[in-house]
This record gives structure tokens, sequence and C-alpha cells, in this order.
């Protein structure tokens, strides 16, 4: 696993900088403004959310028109095939998100900082082995995903809303959504729905009124048939009561 050294921040925009070059990988996560990062013979178009793994001894330099900020970390490895990789962080910053922990937690180094930065990056480097060879995603089932993750405890979240707000036409995400996940949008609500049940029928301590409250069924009745339709047992069997 990569081993993390520092992380840094560039807080105000700037144009450009200079061409320069590191002994370490250097993995750029840029904020904010868009441009271009020339890395060696390669010109890469950066905007927010890009993230680019730079490899040691190879110059690179940065320009963008409007200015641009970054993030930037520096480990001693990553699995290159001679191709710079470049990724783009998810719809919920889920990259940036931690990066911003990282670096805090860098900064102020209280008790066990290393330790616990370098979980922190291991889990950076988690999402990035994660989407190394996966598909491309669409952004707004992406997005889709988010928001019903986001509305689970709610019994008033209504899919067909959500879908309806985005700008798209209902029946063709409905049909990219079904080819990403293998099932439809209300069904991945619903399957979300009970695996939380599942999880809290088990940890115990919540009656199954309880538990439907809180996965987002307002009827603990209908709640109960659709958990053993689903999983071909009723909630008290299923938390062995």
């Amino acid at each position: 696993m990569p081993r993390f050294y520092s992380i840094g921040i560039i807080p105000a925009p700037i144009p450009s900088f200079a061409p320069h070059g590191h002994e370490t990988w250097e993995i750029v996560l840029y904020t904010f403004g868009r441009g271009v990062s020339h890395i060696g013979e390669q010109a890469i178009p950066f905007e927010p959310g890009t993230i680019i793994c730079m490899p040691p001894r190879i110059p690179h330099q940065e320009r963008s028109e409007s200015g641009y900020t970054n993030m930037y970390m520096h480990t001693n490895e990553y699995p290159w095939d001679g191709r710079v990789p470049v990724f783009q962080d998810t719809p919920e910053r889920s990259f940036y998100n931690v990066a911003q922990i990282l670096h805090r937690e860098y900064v102020l180094k209280q008790p066990n900082w290393k330790l616990v930065t370098q979980d922190l990056f291991d889990i950076l480097m988690l999402y990035l082995n994660r989407w190394q060879d996966k598909e491309p995603a669409h952004p707004l089932v992406e997005q889709l995903k988010s928001r019903i993750a986001e509305n689970l405890p709610n019994p008033e979240f209504d899919v067909g809303e959500a879908i309806g707000d985005l700008p798209i036409s209902s029946d063709h995400l409905r049909k990219v959504f079904n080819k990403a996940t293998g099932c439809t949008p209300l069904d991945y609500l619903t399957r979300l729905r009970i695996d939380q049940a599942r999880h809290l029928l088990k940890l115990g301590g919540f009656s199954v009124k309880e538990v439907a409250v809180r996965v987002g069924f307002s009827d603990p009745y209908y709640f109960s048939r659709l958990f053993r339709k689903t999983t071909g047992q009723s909630p008290t069997e299923w938390a062995g009561v």
C-alpha cells in the first residue's frame, strides 16, 4: 500500500505554476477553476474534481486563464502502466471530503496523527483503486443513487419526483439506471431500505415499528410484508426473536 508523506493546499486561485518535478508521486485534486496540466509531453485538461496522479521525476506544470486551486499529496508509489492516471471525484465530492480531513489531521498533528493520516490516505487510495478499472458511471445515475441514499429514512420521498427533477428524460434515466444497477430506481430504494433494516434488526434494541420508521416506512405492517417478500422471513424471524 502506498505510504503517505505529506499534503498541501493552494488556497487562492493562481494562473499557473512553473515547471517542476518531485522524487515522489504527487496526487493532485483540483478544487477550483479549469485549465491544462502539462506532464512531460502530455496535456491533461482539468476541472473541479479532476484527480491527476503525477509520476516522479517527470516535469509538470499547470495553466489556467481564470486561475485554479488544488490539493496535492505526496506518496512513495502508485501503480503505473506508463499512462498518467486521471480520475474524477464523485458528485458528492467523496475524495475531496476525506482529503479535507486528512489535511486537517496533518496540520494539527494531534496524538497518533501519523496513524490517522495514513489510514485516511489509504481510504483515498481505495477510492482510486475502485475507479481504476470501472466503466465511467452516468453522472445522473450517480446523482439519483445519492439522492435515494440520502432519503432512506424519509417516508415522503418520491422516487418519481426525484427522477423528474433531473435534466434528462425519465424513461431514458430509468433505462440507464437499470443497466448500471440491474434494477429500477424504486427497487434500488427498497433494496437499500431492507438492507438497512436487516442490519438494525440484527443489531438489536429496536422494535419492528422503530426499525420501519428508521428506514422510511410509516406503516410497520406494510414494512413487515415487504420484508418477508424480500428476505423470505418476517422481521422478528430475521432478528432471531
